[in-house]
């Protein structure tokens, strides 16, 4: 029975011993049920709100409306009774001269329903599914606030079920970005490093396949050429004559010459691994803040909310995959040396199956949990960028554009109106989910913590 026993263990695939060593760590666990509550709430953010994120009345004004009281017990009776809540009347206070609401028994109690209908305000679900179906509203004027209101007597708590969308879409998209491009241009770095290959060829090799190879690859690198010193008259023209001018001009002056001097007669070589790292070295060299902001500011402010949310996606995505890479890098470095990848190009396969079904798959457990552990980075760093004004615009909203409308309230946000800084609470907690996950998943690839 022993035996059959230790037979039936070590018949476990990967995934399965990843997946019971998974559940062994109760913060993983918690963090996963945590995120799966938040996107289901994102997915499905139209019936779980009781209004619209931008649906506001002028008459009579809500900005600033404290969370809802709902009552469970009649007054009237002293029984229990149905969920109510009583309509509010505003008035200024005289002293802080910010709103101030009180309850109205006057008006009628109105009773929290399930699953109501709302034609005036439909939603959409992933954009293709129709409905106006929400799980909980009050019958008008009555209004119920789960989490107060922003300045202009938007329900915040449907802002931030919407927000969601938007942050936990975001850090997804991002990484999925980042893991592409870093497990892509890792892999090809760490398996041609140390094989250069010919950026151009000399016009006594311009036959066969050259005759197309050689003009293209000169117009290339005449193009850069052409590029450079148009960039240093620019810099020229828009600042004047100065020592940076001079170099820059030498520069680009040196770049054509020496490229009129070498493309006739020598073929130019570039090692892939150097270029794919030097780049990666650039960009970890500049501030990860000031680079978003930088790329950000090139496109502007004022363009289509949507392309916004794809401009931010590819930011995020571009900024991060730097890391992934050296390490893909690292793994392919060690991979490609194995018996097996050896066989393989012995029997003949070609460098792209070698890479996709041999080199690859041997970075997947370091994948899986790189892509968890720096998902809550791309959140922070969307937040960030809503909170400067470069990010999520409306009339889409995320958790960072939320906080920035709490930051401009001032010290009025903790003091009169603390309910505004939920959208921070979220984000701390997505955050410290996809922390816990990422941990989790650590534990159970590393076979030296397994128990």
């Amino acid at each position: 029975m022993r035996a059959s026993a230790v037979k039936t263990h070590q018949s476990q695939s990967l995934t399965q011993v990843a997946l019971r060593q998974f559940r062994k760590h109760p913060l993983a666990v918690w963090g996963l049920r945590i995120l799966l509550v938040l996107y289901t709430f994102a997915l499905f953010a139209g019936f779980f709100t009781p209004y619209d994120p931008n649906y506001y009345e002028l008459y009579p004004p809500k900005g600033h409306h404290p969370p809802t009281r709902i009552h469970f017990v009649d007054p009237e009776t002293g029984r229990l009774s149905r969920p109510f809540v009583y309509a509010t009347k505003r008035s200024i206070d005289p002293v802080s001269l910010q709103p101030r609401y009180e309850e109205d028994p006057s008006q009628g109690k109105f009773y929290l329903r399930f699953f109501v209908r709302t034609p005036e305000q439909p939603y959409t679900i992933l954009r293709v599914f129709r409905s106006d179906l929400r799980l909980f509203g009050v019958d008008p004027p009555g209004r119920i606030f789960l989490m107060g209101t922003d300045n202009f007597g938007r329900d915040l708590y449907s802002r931030l079920v919407y927000g969601g969308q938007v942050s936990l879409t975001i850090g997804i998209l991002s990484a999925l970005v980042s893991f592409v491009l870093g497990l892509v241009l890792g892999g090809i770095a760490g398996y041609f490093s140390g094989r250069p290959f010919a950026l151009s060829l000399p016009l006594r090799e311009w036959r066969g396949w050259g005759l197309f190879w050689g003009p293209f690859s000169w117009a290339i690198w005449g193009g850069l050429a052409f590029g450079a010193l148009y960039l240093a008259w620019t810099y020229y023209t828009l600042t004047g004559l100065g020592v940076l001018q001079v170099l820059a001009a030498l520069a680009a002056l040196w770049f054509a010459f020496f490229l009129a001097r070498t493309l006739p007669f020598r073929p130019l070589f570039l090692d892939p691994d150097n270029l794919i790292m030097r780049l990666v070295e650039i960009i970890a060299a500049i501030p990860t803040l000031f680079l978003l902001i930088s790329l950000r500011a090139v496109f502007p402010t004022n363009v289509d909310p949507l392309f916004t949310f794809y401009l931010v996606v590819g930011l995020l995505g571009f900024i991060g995959w730097g890391g992934l890479a050296r390490v893909v890098r690292g793994i392919v470095l060690s991979v490609r040396e194995m018996d097996y990848v050896q066989a393989a190009r012995a029997l003949g396969a070609s460098d792209a199956r070698i890479i996709a079904r041999h080199v690859l798959p041997a970075t997947a457990s370091y994948i899986i949990v790189s892509l968890s552990l720096t998902i809550p980075g791309f959140i922070l760093g969307e937040s960030g960028l809503s909170f400067l004004g470069l990010g999520v615009t409306e009339p889409y909203t995320s958790w960072g554009l939320l906080l920035q409308a709490a930051q401009q309230g001032g010290f009025a946000s903790f003091v009169d109106r603390p309910w505004v800084l939920w959208p921070g609470f979220f984000i701390f907690v997505s955050i410290m989910a996809w922390n816990f996950v990422g941990d989790g998943l650590r534990d159970a690839f590393d076979p030296r913590r397994r128990r």
